[in-house]
């Protein structure tokens, strides 16, 4: 259940959310491991909030937070 703080604080900041095309390269049960930019990234999966694929093109989109997209690359 929120907390009456933590409702205030997604209520007047919510968390703002990109969708970023890469190559998925492996994936494993905590993990995935993808090709961004001629860049090699594991990302957790618990930062990822949904991944699109498309069938027989390794080719995925992936919805991730700013916040957590800019902890990786920065």
């Amino acid at each position: 259940m929120f907390s009456l703080r933590r409702w205030l604080k997604y209520t007047l900041n919510p968390p703002e959310y990109i969708w970023i095309k890469a190559i998925l390269l492996k994936e494993t049960r905590k993990a995935i491991l993808i090709e961004f930019d001629g860049k090699q990234i594991w990302l957790p999966k618990v930062w990822i909030l949904r991944i699109k694929r498309i069938q027989c093109n390794p080719t995925i989109s992936i919805k991730i937070s700013q916040y957590h997209w800019a902890k990786k690359l920065g």
